[in-house]
């Protein structure tokens, strides 16, 4: 089954002479590049995953770069360390009408010249997610739109929206293999093991060296308490491990798409850390997996549905931001003195706010606004929002609305 991502139209080769795709593996990178490919936008595709081709191209890197196509894909080209410089000096030859395409499991190397990034200024950056509702639904290009759409109000549709199994939806995330496939729990949960496992024992980054055994509990830690505010002492000592470690270990399983984090808009932005940041799975099937593995019965808990829920909708909104017209950054807000909490605040470069809580329930009422009004009070929002699980666009008052979660 052909599913179109959002990002393709994305691709083609042109201003600025390279392009880099990152994102989790199985999340369809390969596949997207390989479509362009067949399209013709591309004139050819290597991966550095194929031991034969990594090998030649650590032999030679300037002689086997210029004996590629003139547009290229290159595959997984986060295994090698110099390959961005080498691409800067293909690029910055002013006669060179190369183009590059980019793809990485994990982060490609920003600090490869001095310290810094030596594609800035020849490149274009892009994330591949798991899949969304709106691609799975045949709607990608509304994912160009709906933070523009968030901003404007115009995401605020009368229409009544389809009811969502949104249990199957939060089990199964939005990995391609198990989210259009018709697999049994048993199925799914081994997979997300085997890829968990995989991600964390396959050479991913070239010289990383880890213990895979201890990324897996921290992983855990972070899995089973899904929308969580980081406390890295509290979680190191639950785990057993050096907070320091931890930290470690974060940034690990952040390089390789396996968590992504959300700083506090209450924090002083200049001390801003991970420090107390919300941490989100990047797919919900990873979180409800460990759950399940933990204890089965936490995943019929309220509360655990409500945060997987939370995640389930922060990565809908979260893949959309780069297609914005403007820079638009994601935060979360929690107040210290009242304990306040705002599930997800967009920020653009004018300081405009969207104000968004999220609700499991399949109904709203006045009071799950509260915080939203409290944020309003405080520093100011443009629109705010209740995400949930029901069907009905409901107005909760001036620039505040509830949509179900299918107007994503």
């Amino acid at each position: 089954m052909d599913v179109v991502r959002a990002i393709e139209p994305e691709l083609a080769p042109g201003f600025p002479p390279v392009a880099v795709l990152e994102g989790p593996r199985a999340s369809g990178k390969t596949y997207v590049s390989q479509k362009l490919v067949a399209r013709g936008l591309w004139q050819g595709y290597e991966s550095l995953a194929d031991p034969a081709t990594l090998e030649l191209a650590l032999h030679d890197l300037p002689g086997w770069l210029a004996s590629l196509p003139e547009n290229v894909i290159i595959d997984e080209a986060q295994l090698i360390d110099q390959l961005p410089l080498q691409i800067k000096r293909a690029v910055d030859d002013t006669s060179s009408t190369r183009r590059f395409l980019l793809t990485g499991s994990a982060r490609i190397s920003r600090t490869g010249l001095g310290g810094s990034d030596p594609l800035t200024g020849r490149v274009r950056r892009w994330t591949l997610s798991p899949f969304t509702l709106a691609e799975l639904d045949g709607r990608a290009a509304n994912m160009l739109t709906l933070i523009d759409r968030l901003f404007s109000g115009e995401i605020v549709d009368s229409q009544i929206s389809q009811p969502l199994n949104m249990a199957d939806r939060l089990n199964r995330g939005g990995f391609p293999l198990i989210s259009l496939g018709s697999h049994s729990q048993k199925e799914i949960d081994r997979w997300v093991r085997d890829t968990t496992f995989g991600l964390l024992t396959d050479t991913v980054l070239p010289n990383d060296r880890f213990d895979a055994a201890i990324a897996l509990r921290v992983l855990d830690g972070c899995l089973r308490d899904p929308a969580g505010i980081l406390n890295v002492t509290s979680l190191g000592q639950r785990l057993a491990v050096d907070p320091r470690t931890v930290d470690r270990y974060l940034d690990v399983l952040e390089r390789r798409f396996l968590l992504h984090f959300l700083p506090n808009l209450a924090t002083n932005p200049t001390r801003q850390t991970r420090a107390r940041s919300k941490v989100h799975p990047v797919d919900t099937a990873f979180s409800a997996e460990s759950l399940r593995r933990s204890n089965p019965a936490t995943l019929a808990t309220p509360g655990i549905l409500g945060s997987l829920f939370e995640s389930y909708v922060v990565n809908q909104i979260v893949p959309c931001l780069q297609f914005g017209s403007t820079p638009v950054y994601p935060y979360y807000w929690r107040e210290a003195k009242s304990n306040r909490e705002v599930d997800l605040v967009l920020v653009d470069t004018e300081n405009r706010r969207v104000a968004i809580e999220v609700k499991s329930a399949t109904q709203v009422s006045l009071s799950d606004a509260q915080n939203l009004h409290l944020l309003d009070q405080s520093v100011g929002v443009t629109m705010a929002y209740v995400i949930y699980s029901g069907t009905k666009t409901v107005r909760l008052a001036d620039r505040c609305w509830a949509i179900p979660v299918g107007a994503l």
